[in-house]
């Protein structure tokens, strides 16, 4: 494993798999309800006996937007995977409800058209649905391709839809129905609004994947303040605008009032989740100083003994044996007396790099200080050879460069933990740098076996040991 990074390429901070799975939960969730809501009220158009035992008020909700709701539902639960093939769910879904939300507004926008196409109450729905439901479906259609242009321009069809939301509650807190119909007709109904706003939680739950709104599902202090704050910043606009309409009932019109509110909720969101995202970063580098190691880049003592117990408790519950790997780098001090202290560095930085080029993401390398390394692996012991072997070869190609003014050697000692071992990871360590200290003492008895046998006469020298 490398030095902790911030990933950058399709998200704003780094996300916590536990939240991406709570979020992915309350998107199903939530998809599941717009579902039952949507596809009653569509009962209620087709079945007439049914739509006599709804509660009044249900045909406020026309049939065109019962059916976009429901199939922006479906392709939600797609994406959750929960229910419904997902890429099938998405792009029918969004687009059979981007053609209803299209002719709503071919409707409003060109009343001679309308009137053939969309004239029947069952059909017509007011323009902010229309437009919502188009945002709604561009979003859905646009959910699973990468790059940074696609997340933000989804991350822009969002914030348009809880702009949107927001002035529809705002309109109905306030009781500005001219914002839905310019000939004041009825506020939007109950059920359509709490419809929209249960589809665009759904929406924001996914794309806590990446983009803005990733940053609800950032780990640390600052993921958890924005977990708990985002509602009250937009609830707060509401109290503020509520409590000034109350003291001076002449001083906003209600239109003026759900515009307002609606307008500061989101930015004040927008504003708090970019702010929350420099935080996140910053806690992010912090975090990386304080568990890598400035030489080397990998983990220093304090993260292998963190992550090393994490490790070692997934290990245990899919019951893979671990792998520890003592190293010890030999002739650093003889390298820092004859060729100074920077090539002492470059030999400790070359032979971290050769750990970290041979080992996993998932795999745990850390300088424990000086010239001390090790590798904590979920890797069976039978497949050590092999990767001591490679370990080896690499030492050699680096020691033959052109140039090479040192030599890159160590010892190493190793341990084997079983899923069922109970020793302390000290204890393993300390087993595992015992051996490796004694492959150091046969080595260094090697070496002056070999310097006292070689003469001018035989040119002998004793064959290296092997390593047991």
């Amino acid at each position: 494993m490398r030095a902790i990074e911030v990933r950058e390429d399709d998200t704003i901070g780094v996300t916590d798999a536990a939240w991406i799975g709570r979020l992915s939960g309350l998107q199903a969730v939530l998809s599941v309800m717009v579902a039952i809501l949507a596809g009653t009220v569509l009962l209620g158009w087709g079945l007439a006996p049914f739509g006599r035992w709804l509660p009044s008020g249900w045909a406020l909700m026309p049939a065109s937007t019962a059916a976009a709701c429901l199939l922006l539902a479906l392709g939600q639960l797609g994406l959750a995977r929960r229910i419904v093939a997902y890429r099938s769910a998405r792009y029918l879904g969004g687009g059979i409800a981007l053609g209803l939300a299209g002719l709503a507004l071919v409707g409003h926008l060109g009343p001679r058209w309308g009137e053939g196409l969309l004239a029947t109450d069952a059909v017509r729905m007011a323009w902010p649905v229309a437009v919502y439901l188009l945002l709604a479906s561009l979003t859905l259609l646009l959910a699973r391709p990468r790059g940074r242009a696609v997340v933000g321009l989804r991350d822009a069809l969002l914030v348009a839809q809880l702009a949107l939301v927001l002035t529809l509650v705002g309109a109905r807190l306030f009781t500005a129905p001219g914002i839905v119909a310019p000939d004041a007709g009825p506020l939007l109904a109950l059920h359509t609004l709490a419809g929209l706003a249960m589809l665009t939680l759904a929406q924001l739950a996914y794309q806590a994947r990446a983009g803005l709104f990733s940053l609800l599902a950032m780990p640390g202090r600052a993921g958890r303040l924005l977990r708990r704050g985002w509602p009250l910043v937009v609830l707060l606009p509401f109290l503020v605008v509520v409590l000034a309409s109350r003291l001076a009932p002449a001083s906003l019109s209600p239109l003026a009032a759900a515009l307002m509110v609606a307008s500061l909720a989101t930015l004040l969101l927008v504003t708090v989740l970019l702010m929350g995202g420099w935080n996140g970063r910053l806690e992010a580098r912090l975090r990386e100083l304080s568990l890598s190691d400035p030489l080397t880049g990998v983990y220093n003592r304090h993260a292998f003994a963190v992550l090393g117990e994490q490790l070692r408790r997934l290990a245990r519950r899919e019951c893979e044996p671990l792998s520890l790997l003592y190293f010890d780098l030999d002739g650093v001090k003889r390298v820092n007396d004859e060729l100074g202290y920077e090539a002492g560095t470059r030999l400790i930085a070359d032979f971290a790099g050769l750990l970290a080029s041979h080992t996993r993401e998932s795999d745990v390398v850390a300088r424990l200080g000086g010239d001390e390394f090790v590798v904590l692996m979920r890797m069976h012991p039978k497949h050590l050879t092999g990767l001591l072997t490679r370990l080896e070869g690499e030492r050699q190609a680096l020691n033959a460069r052109p140039g090479q003014s040192f030599v890159i050697d160590y010892s190493q000692g190793e341990a084997v933990i079983a899923p069922d071992d109970t020793a302390a990871l000290s204890a393993l360590l300390a087993q595992a740098e015992s051996r490796m200290l004694a492959r150091k003492a046969r080595k260094r008895a090697w070496a002056t076996a070999a310097e006292a046998a070689v003469t001018p006469a035989s040119g002998h020298t004793p064959p290296r040991p092997a390593p047991d």
